[in-house]
């Protein structure tokens, strides 16, 4: 853990021992006005670029350069900013993906100086960079005080992704390009990348194009809880109305899977400028970037069935330790009376595609007085839907003491049962008695070669990685006598499939339009003595989502069978699961027949099975699986269904059931419009030493919302049905000011200072989610019933709203270094935090309410902070050292932020705001010379809170990623490169802490390593 030493620390980094194993160079800070002026050639120049900028600009800024875009391993932006002072990255499949400015993630995202509008997360403020390549890139720029001639701020800082403009090129024709080819070091797949630039350049006109196409297959492994909402998939042993003693953590499930994501991305950027004389030219540009991604798994998972008779049976604790000052055991072993144990498979389909387009008229005749109007368009698209299968291996016959399918008490033959047609496709040996429906159904045994009982095994989470065993024990089952779990899981004839479903897809639609006028009036002379000019500038934005979350449901039975009241089942009935543990018997819609009762032996109704006894491999591929990464150990290897066969979720179902029919989830599906009005005032002051730039920002928003209400259950689902439509509307004003000032000490010592008010949205979750019931089954009652509430929205949720205060002391020490200091405070003036209470009373599938549950809300939070110290050091040793001198050709580039933040809970417990590291901590070297370059960039994180359960927090523990670059110049016009991505294969691991120093495993994420190879040309 980094502690107080660090600043020392930093400054001993640039020594010559300390490249002797690091050897690489950072982001460079750029300028706002003379950015794209700059041709950068070179990493040292790239360097000496970030120190001019620095000591030019007036606001706090940091960027990073066409230079370094791409030179290190970076596939997305986000991999770029990660070496950013300040900047904290998260990772999706090992690439960079979501990004946070100095700890929290309400950073607005601009391109080229105006809201970007990404199909990555349409309805959040967290930028996801996900789909936004590097490679074409001019500069990235990252403000971390505010300038209000901005089109937006956010709270912790903004970006602003400069693509090429045919003004950065030189006079003629010109062209660029690079081809690679990357691994990963499990993989092994052979994926490319390839980008390439067009441009003329004349004495009126301009035209640019670039593209960039890449595939990619990115190896990641999971091992720890059942993934799940709201606090990750952990509960515990007396949730559900539980009263044993000692509380201890006992979720659904534990899940080992290993996991390859493909994406699949195409982005072009065109750009045509134009000079109509007179002092006007014209722009017009734009950003199309389309990503298709799949997130292929295969697993095994342990769980209870998600049943509530499972708490405090399933799971035992058997070493553990108490929690002081609570009846909460921390347990480092398990014994598992394992009530399921089934492979499965799923794939997560995401098809985003943003297109953003700018129309911009300038005037500037070298006079005082200078313009631009500009008006953008923007709309993005995202679909990401599931299909996912469970390879069942019980044989769900009754047993005392082990959980079953759904079974007549008083004749434990009768389970699954199916119409005649399709009972009459099985032997007769696969009845399970003679009972024969009043429309010739029969009970069919859904797997006989399964095993017979809970297999009873042992979970120790005590070392660096969860360890299983018991798999080697004899249990009873359809293979007979002497036989293993082992032996059950290596057999493919022992699986049959216990659901398909598709659930939790998601369809986002978003547009924005703006339209600005800013305008600019220079001085001949200062006004007062030191007023040097004037920024006006309006603003209107209109901004669009529509969220529709939906699961795919399918028609069963159509034409088969009656109703519960004895009447033809002519339209059949819809089911979400297409489970072999779902029984059409529930009171919206039947399908079956009448059977005589064992007892009375009256007719009585029974329901069909919804999915009939099915192989493996009978729709499906089917994989062997005996490699989960390092992870996970003990388990032995198991038959999958290939989640390739689920790249198309909506195909598969409709091929194998018919059909598949989107059903809304109201609590998640939402519509949001915003509208934003604008208005600034901005002044350029200069006095002596002193210079800067004061202004206000004023906003008016419209707020327009549209929530469903939620009604009943649907059967054979976990779908409320959609009651209908609430709308709201409100409105705000937000006065904005904003002051930065720099004051030169000496010519090589600068001070800086900035305060601003800043203002930010919420994710439009928060505003447009609404109720969403959380059900279950409950195998004594035979129906879903209640068990948690979230209220994901409220329409009259404040914004984010913060005072930021920032101040700053660089020293220049060469043409290439620079040291320097920052302190800044963010007091959180409004925020959202989700608080749960135990006040839900939900009638269950029946209308009868029998339970409080837990509600999850979002509510205002008030009186936050975020506050923190960054310090940097650049270092060209040829500031230094002879030119001739070896040493000379090194630099290092390093810094590191202390970050501290605090919320409250609503147990007025004290934590910080989710996804802040307190400690960040960059090292980068590097080695240029004539032909010849080498950077290794080391990247530190500090534990991050993840989320919060039950007031614990849940944290996701210190990660360290190293990246290296190496370069040859062939000639003027050819580089070959060779870039590491994780070299050291690190490994992201989650805890829940009952109390310093106390501390529970959760899970683990394993991204694999990844190698390139390629080639850079230019002409």
């Amino acid at each position: 853990m980094l502690g107080r030493g660090v600043a020392v620390a930093l400054l001993a980094s640039a020594s010559p021992f300390a490249l002797a194993s690091t050897a690489m160079a950072q982001a460079a800070p750029a300028a706002t006005d003379t950015l794209d002026e700059i041709i950068v050639t070179g990493v040292r120049a790239s360097q000496q670029r970030s120190v001019d900028v620095k000591r030019n600009q007036t606001a706090i800024v940091d960027a990073i350069s066409s230079e370094d875009i791409g030179k290190l391993p970076d596939v997305t932006i986000a991999d770029s900013l990660q070496r950013v002072p300040g900047i904290q990255i998260r990772r999706d499949a090992g690439e960079g993906s979501t990004v946070n400015v100095r700890g929290l993630p309400q950073v607005i995202t601009m391109l080229n100086g105006e809201q970007y509008l990404s199909a990555g997360n349409q309805g959040e403020a967290k930028p996801n960079l996900t789909d936004v390549p590097a490679q074409l890139m001019n500069a990235v720029v990252v403000y971390k005080s505010t300038e209000t001639k901005n089109a937006l701020s956010g709270i912790s800082g903004t970006i602003d992704l400069r693509t090429r403009r045919p003004s950065d090129m030189p006079y003629g024709f010109s062209a660029s390009g690079a081809v690679e080819g990357q691994t990963g070091k499990d993989t092994k797949e052979k994926d490319y990348l390839a980008n390439g630039l067009l441009a003329y350049r004349g004495d009126r006109i301009g035209v640019l194009v670039s593209a960039a196409g890449s595939q990619s297959n990115l190896g990641n492994n999971y091992s720890g809880v059942a993934p799940g909402p709201g606090t990750g998939g952990l509960s515990g042993n007396n949730d559900w109305g539980g009263t044993a003693p000692n509380q201890f953590i006992s979720p659904h499930g534990f899940e080992s899977f290993k996991k390859e994501t493909e994406r699949d991305r195409l982005s072009v950027s065109g750009a045509f400028e134009a000079d109509l004389g007179e002092g006007f030219t014209f722009l017009a540009e734009g950003f199309y970037t389309k990503m298709d991604e799949y997130n292929r798994a295969a697993g095994l998972n342990i769980s209870n069935r998600w049943s509530g008779d499972a708490f405090g049976v399933w799971t035992k604790p058997t070493d553990s330790t108490p929690v002081s000052g609570s009846n909460w055991l921390a347990v480092d072993e398990y014994d598992i009376d394992a009530w399921w144990v089934n492979s499965f498979s799923v794939n997560r389909v995401n098809k985003s595609e943003s297109k953003n387009y700018n129309a911009e008229l300038k005037y500037d005749n070298g006079g005082p007085f200078k313009m631009e109007a500009r008006a953008m368009r923007s709309d993005a698209d995202r679909l990401s839907m599931n299909g996912q299968a469970q390879g069942d291996l019980s044989n769900w016959k009754y047993a005392p003491g082990r959980f079953t399918l759904f079974r007549d008490a008083n004749d434990r033959t009768r389970g699954t049962f199916y119409p005649a047609s399709i009972a009459s496709t099985f032997p007769a040996s696969r009845y399970t008695n003679n009972v024969v429906g009043s429309l010739g159904g029969r009970y069919v045994d859904p797997n006989p070669l399964g095993y017979g009982q809970n297999p009873q095994l042992h979970y120790d989470i005590s070392g660096s990685s969860p360890v299983w065993s018991g798999f080697d024990r004899v249990i009873s089952g359809g293979l007979g006598a002497g036989k293993t779990l082992t032996d059950y899981m290596a057999n493919k004839d022992s699986y049959a499939i216990g659901a398909f479903s598709s659930e939790g897809n998601n369809e986002a639609k978003s547009d924005l339009n703006v339209y600005r006028i800013d305008t600019h009036y220079d001085f001949e002379e200062p006004l007062g003595g030191f007023l040097n000019k004037i920024d006006v500038g309006i603003r209107r934005a209109d901004r669009s989502v529509s969220i529709e979350q939906f699961h795919l449901f399918s028609t069963f039975y159509q034409g088969k069978g009656v109703n519960a009241a004895g009447q033809p089942n002519t339209s059949g009935c819809s089911a979400q699961w297409k489970a072999i543990d779902v029984v059409m018997n529930q009171n919206q819609c039947q399908a079956g027949e009448f059977v005589r009762d064992p007892v009375t032996g009256q007719q009585v109704f029974q329901g069909y099975t919804v999915n009939a006894p099915t192989r493996l491999d009978t729709y499906n591929n089917v994989i062997w699986v005996d490699n989960m990464g390092s992870i996970t150990k003990g388990i032995p290897g198991f038959w999958a269904i290939d989640p390739r066969d689920f790249d198309d979720p909506e195909a598969f179902h409709k091929k194998v059931f018919g059909g598949a029919d989107r059903a809304i989830i109201p609590g998640q599906s939402y519509a949001v419009d915003l509208t934003e009005d604008s208005g600034y005032l901005n002044t350029t002051f200069e006095y002596g030493r002193l210079s800067g730039t004061a202004g206000l920002k004023i906003i008016r928003t419209e707020l327009q919302v549209r929530q469903n209400i939620t009604g009943d259950t649907l059967n054979y689902g976990d779908t409320n049905i959609d009651a209908g439509d609430v709308v709201s509307k409100r409105s705000y004003y937000d006065y904005l000011p904003a002051v930065n000032a720099s004051y030169d000490v000496t010519d090589d010592l600068r001070l800086r200072f900035s305060y601003s008010k800043t203002m930010q949205p919420l994710d439009l979750l928060k505003y447009g989610g609404a109720l969403k019931i959380n059900t279950a089954d409950d195998p004594g009652l035979g129906i879903r019933v209640v068990t948690s509430a979230e209220a994901n929205g409220n329409p009259e949720l404040d914004p984010w709203r913060a005072d930021n205060w920032d101040a700053a002391i660089e020293y220049y020490i060469g043409d290439a270094s620079m040291l320097n200091l920052a302190v800044f405070r963010m007091n959180i003036e409004s925020y959202v935090v989700t608080r749960t209470t135990a006040d839900g009373r939900y009638p269950d599938q029946d209308g009868v309410i029998r339970r409080t549950v837990n509600v999850t809300r979002p509510q205002q939070g008030e009186g936050g902070r975020v506050e923190g110290v960054e310090v940097g050091a650049k270092l060209s040793f040829k500031d230094f050292l002879d030119n001739d001198s070896f040493i000379s050709n090194f630099g290092v580039d390093t810094n590191y932020t202390y970050s501290p933040s605090e919320q409250t809970l609503s147990s007025g417990k004290k934590l910080a705001f989710a996804d802040n590291s307190k400690h960040q901590y960059n090292l980068i070297g590097w080695y240029q010379d004539d032909n010849f370059q080498a950077r290794v960039a080391y990247n530190f994180r500090s534990k991050r809170l993840e989320n919060t359960f039950k007031d614990f927090p849940v944290y996701q523990d210190t990660t360290q990623f190293v990246d290296v670059n190496l370069s040859y110049n062939v000639n003027e016009k050819i580089t070959v490169y060779a870039n590491g991505s994780n070299i050291t294969g690190e490994i992201e691991d989650y805890f829940v802490e009952f109390a310093p120093g106390t501390t529970q495993y959760a899970w683990q994420n394993e991204y694999e390593s990844r190698y390139t190879v390629g080639v850079r040309f230019k002409w």
